[in-house]
């Protein structure tokens, strides 16, 4: 059976437009609507779990990364296709045979660098999260935009600072029999930072997540979607644990 290839190369385009589309909706999704730990805080007032047609954002960044692959392989399938009819034009554009070769060279090599190689890459984030509680102080490892809501919260006056200087049993014992939504924990924290900050055990924190305790200083956006639990989880511990002391 002979290939029809304008109705191929037809079906291809129409596909790879079709691909391009939820792709772009689904990056404008993840950056815009299932925002971050640290930018649920400051639109919703607590680390709440957002969620679109029950999907999270980590499960969205799963499927934009499918479709992402899918697009890929259609396009070289595009490029096969349309092989001679690129050389014959990039001949055109480009007479001179050294600058071809040139050019085409940095093609490869950009296609390698930004293609193949972070299949490759492995994170450099021991030393960030190892030394999280000294960075947070000299904003390093956090974002751009993670520094720019830090320096926001740091800003605010702090209230309560001159009521903690009279002794009030009963405002003490409120703070710590505080409500989930009052426990602020984000995803750039970890098992021991979380640990410290709720004068709780690490590693009894690890285990009601069923997290294995070698990973207590990992950040815990990285180990929930390795051990798929959620930050409610952490935050109903400690709830737990201020209810039972």
């Amino acid at each position: 059976m002979k290939i029809n290839k304008p109705k191929l190369n037809l079906s291809i385009d129409i596909l790879m437009f079709m691909l391009m589309i939820p792709i772009a909706g689904i990056g404008f999704l993840i950056k815009y609507v299932l925002v971050p730990g640290f930018k649920r805080n400051d639109i919703y007032g607590r680390d709440v779990e957002l969620y679109y047609w029950g999907i999270d954002r980590h499960q969205w960044g799963t499927i934009h990364l499918i479709l992402s692959f899918v697009l890929l392989f259609l396009l070289v399938l595009h490029i096969v296709f349309h092989w001679k009819q690129i050389i014959g034009i990039f001949k055109k554009m480009v007479p001179a045979k050294a600058l071809r070769v040139i050019l085409g060279s940095l093609l490869v090599l950009f296609t390698f660098v930004f293609g193949i190689v972070p299949f490759f890459l492995n994170p450099e984030d021991d030393e960030s999260v190892l030394n999280h509680a000294h960075n947070s102080k000299h904003g390093k490892g956090y974002s751009f935009e993670e520094r720019q809501y830090k320096n926001k919260v740091e800003a605010k006056p702090d209230i309560g600072q001159d009521q903690e200087k009279i002794p009030d049993v009963e405002h003490h014992t409120e703070l710590k029999h505080a409500h989930q939504s009052d426990i602020e924990i984000y995803g750039n924290m970890t098992i021991n930072e979380v640990a410290e900050k709720y004068n709780v055990s690490a590693h009894e924190l690890a285990k009601s997540i069923n997290v294995p305790t070698a990973n207590n200083n990992k950040r815990l956006g990285r180990l929930r979607k390795q051990y798929n639990f959620q930050l409610n989880d952490i935050r109903d511990y400690i709830e737990s644990k201020n209810m039972k002391e």
